[in-house]
């Protein structure tokens, strides 16, 4: 894992790029590892580490206070979070597959083997062997997780087949849902721009106050390009307005939302370039090559071709 991480630390990845090889890669190392034995607290707490390290910092070494909670970002989409892996509740999860395939004797060798080495156990929902490895007693023991998700015996007897992914989400739980999900993952915009807009929503944008004028130009330019004539206003109300306006499946709906998320992220850069490069652009120069993105992006779908031809022209500044 570690290994994978110092050869990607050389590339030039965006938070968004960690965040996908997090799910696509580096999960999958230790998603094996959890099919076969209980993980120790202590070893997923360090993999944890690993993780949050590498996202905020680029690799494992670095230390720097993280923006959002790691358990956070754990939870569902919907909660506020984004749908990274709880390790520990996942493992937890597939300990209970393994439960279940020695309830139904499946037809394994591992199962075979369980259930004649412990015969004189009757290897089953209420077997608890003392004498077993402590891999096997801790397979007997996840009878409390299936407690934890609200299964009984019954529950899991009548199961013909088990899903590890029905039953992690029955342990996380249920969370109260954010009224701007569908601005944030319903949203065919650049993943640099959604991690960003994901930022935005929790506040967690260090911001400067001298760049709150160039914003509002910015943004009241992109609106009159998509022919919303109204006046800029605070934060908070404009998600709220996002929110009624892009509860719709429609064309302008969609390039509503990808238009928001894409000028946060571009005046986000642009706070950069000014207080870390001293690299100053033009209104003009950010708005037209957000709109650029925008047609390249919004091509893809047939469904916004039509709405992005009317849009044909450069916003005005």
């Amino acid at each position: 894992m570690v290994g994978r991480i110092q050869s990607w630390t050389t590339k030039f990845l965006t938070c968004a790029g960690r965040v996908q090889l997090i799910k696509s890669i580096l999960f999958s190392i230790q998603v094996y590892w959890s099919q076969i034995f209980l993980l120790p607290k202590k070893l997923i707490l360090l993999v944890e580490s690993v993780y949050r390290k590498f996202l905020w910092t680029g690799n494992f070494e670095s230390t720097r206070k993280t923006l959002i909670a790691w358990d956070r970002l754990s939870c569902p989409r919907v909660a506020r979070g984004s749908n990274l892996l709880d390790i520990g509740t996942w493992n937890k999860a597939a300990m209970c597959k393994l439960l279940w395939n020695l309830c139904k004797k499946k037809d394994k060798l591992w199962v075979q083997w369980v259930h004649v080495y412990y015969k004189k156990y009757n290897p089953g929902w209420g077997t608890e062997p003392k004498q077993a490895s402590w891999v096997i007693q801790k397979i007997f023991k996840a009878k409390k997780y299936f407690a934890e998700g609200g299964y009984t015996e019954d529950d899991v007897l009548r199961m013909k087949t088990f899903s590890i992914k029905d039953v992690y989400f029955k342990n996380i739980g249920e969370f109260s849902k954010v009224s701007w999900r569908r601005i944030i993952w319903n949203n065919a915009g650049l993943p640099k721009w959604i991690f960003i807009g994901y930022l935005a929503a929790h506040r967690r944008l260090q911001t400067r106050n001298r760049l709150k004028k160039g914003g509002c130009i910015i943004w009241d330019a992109m609106l009159r390009w998509l022919k919303i004539v109204r006046p800029v206003i605070d934060w908070e109300h404009e998600m709220q307005l996002a929110e009624q306006h892009c509860r719709g499946r429609s064309a302008a709906a969609e390039i509503y939302r990808m238009m928001l998320v894409g000028s946060m992220y571009y005046i986000w850069q642009e706070r950069n370039a000014r207080f870390f490069q001293e690299i100053q652009r033009t209104d003009e120069t950010i708005t037209r090559s957000l709109a650029q993105d925008i047609q390249c992006r919004g091509n893809v779908k047939k469904c916004l071709k039509r709405k992005l031809i009317e849009l044909n022209s450069y916003p005005t500044v």
